[in-house]
C-alpha cells in the first residue's frame, strides 16, 4: 500500500480569489462514467468559472472557443448535463447544481437530436 505525501509543497493548491469544487462523489458515485467527454469537458468548465452558488454566465461563443467545440456540441452536452440534473440552464445564466442521490441516465445524444431536446427542455419549464 502506498503512503499519499505531498510532492511538492511550494506548489500546494490554495484557494485564492475565487472559489471552486468537484464532489468527490462525482467519481466515486458514477457521475462521471456517466458522461461524453465534451460534457465532461463543459462541466468542468463550468465547476471552475461558477461562484460559491454554482453560477456563471460565459456567453456560448466565449466557452466554444476556450473549449475548442462548436456551437451544436455545447448545445447538446449543456441539454444533456440539465437532463442528468448536474446543471440548470435560463440563457445566460449556467448553474452546476448539487449532486443527485445517484446519476440520472439519459438518452444518449446519438438517439436524441438537438431540436427534440430543446423541445423537451421546453415542455419541462
Amino acid at each position: 500500500m502506498y503512503h499519499k505525501r505531498i510532492l511538492n509543497a511550494s506548489r500546494v493548491r490554495k484557494i485564492q480569489g475565487s472559489f471552486s469544487w468537484i464532489d468527490h462523489s462525482f467519481i466515486t458515485g458514477g457521475f462521471l462514467r456517466e458522461l461524453s467527454a465534451v460534457e465532461i469537458l463543459l462541466y468542468f468548465f463550468l465547476v471552475t468559472v461558477s461562484d460559491r452558488n454554482g453560477s456563471s454566465f460565459y456567453h456560448d461563443d466565449k466557452i466554444c472557443s476556450l473549449l475548442k467545440i462548436g456551437l451544436v456540441s455545447l448545445g447538446e452536452a449543456r441539454d444533456l448535463l440539465v437532463s442528468k440534473s448536474l446543471l440548470a440552464y435560463e440563457y445566460p445564466i449556467y448553474q452546476v447544481l448539487s449532486l443527485p442521490p445517484q446519476p440520472v441516465t439519459s438518452t444518449t445524444s446519438e438517439e436524441i437530436t438537438f431540436g427534440q431536446m430543446k423541445k423537451i427542455r421546453e415542455a419541462l419549464k
